[in-house]
């Protein structure tokens, strides 16, 4: 928002505004014509979400140039003063001062216990993926194997046996991914479930339960997209209860974490979240 150097139609002074537009919600109705013709196979969605998708990408674009997209909307009040700063002048405020107050909830989860909490869940859901494989009789390696091919297509090419075995380059690729996404997840966790009103036990429930089931239904849907050989090969059972399994494990060491305290306003430090 910048002052305007004309003047508005009433010859008033005004401030230079953007200009009210459609683009960005045509865009996001063509992004959603194109998954969607990527999901259902309608190449009329995808064609009609291409069009459009040109179309309002050029006209956003087009009313970001300069000299476009603004308008002058006249001033109600006259516009105050500019204040100029001085340095060496900030007072920092101190307990018992005027203006003095506390930051909102004072204590914290570290968000490194979201870390920790990844960690934690990577290890123990390992035990029934591994169990799974065992029990099928496919072996340790079937599960390894199958993680794998999120990142390499050609494992639709191997045979039962074949992935039955082991595979120093398909184990390497399946442990990073393993780690990637239970610190990844982990992270999330140690942001988002501190920030979820109520008692612990809800934040256990909805990290523990709710969010585990949610990306089971969504790695269902977007396998069987992605990669169908694979999803072939998937119980979807033992599946959701190592996913439930590293919710569980990563959502109570997130919130039995020790909290730290929130630096308050006025200490001139912001507080570090570690």
């Amino acid at each position: 928002m910048t002052h305007s150097t004309g003047e508005t139609t009433d010859h008033k002074p005004g401030i230079e505004m953007p200009k009210p537009t459609v683009w960005p919600m045509v865009l996001a109705l063509a992004i959603t014509l194109i998954a969607a013709a990527a999901a259902l196979g309608a190449w009329a969605f995808a064609v009609i979400g291409g069009l459009l998708f040109v179309v309002s990408f050029c006209g956003w674009m087009g009313a970001l140039l300069p000299g476009r997209g603004h308008e002058s909307e006249p001033l109600t009040h006259p516009l105050p003063t500019t204040i100029t700063g001085r340095t060496g002048t900030v007072e920092h405020l101190q307990p018992g001062m005027t203006g003095y107050r506390f930051r909102l909830p004072e204590k914290v989860h570290p968000i490194s216990a979201g870390l920790k909490g990844g960690v934690v869940g990577g290890i123990v859901m390992t035990f029934p993926a591994l169990a799974w494989g065992v029990l099928s009789g496919h072996g340790l390696w079937f599960p390894v194997n199958l993680l794998a091919g999120l990142a390499l297509p050609s494992v639709d090419d191997l045979s039962v046996p074949e992935l039955e075995q082991f595979r120093m380059g398909l184990f390497l690729i399946g442990l990073v991914i393993h780690v990637v996404m239970s610190a990844t997840i982990g992270l999330i966790y140690g942001v988002m479930l501190p920030t979820i009103p109520g008692a612990v036990k809800w934040q256990i429930i909805i990290g523990g339960i709710v969010l585990p089931l949610v990306w089971t239904g969504v790695s269902h849907g977007m396998m069987g997209i992605a990669n169908p050989v694979l999803q072939h090969y998937v119980d979807w059972f033992w599946f959701a209860i190592s996913q439930l399994i590293f919710g569980l494990a990563a959502a109570i060491v997130v919130v039995r974490s020790e909290k730290i305290a929130v630096m308050p306003a006025g200490s001139g430090t912001a507080g570090e979240r570690a």
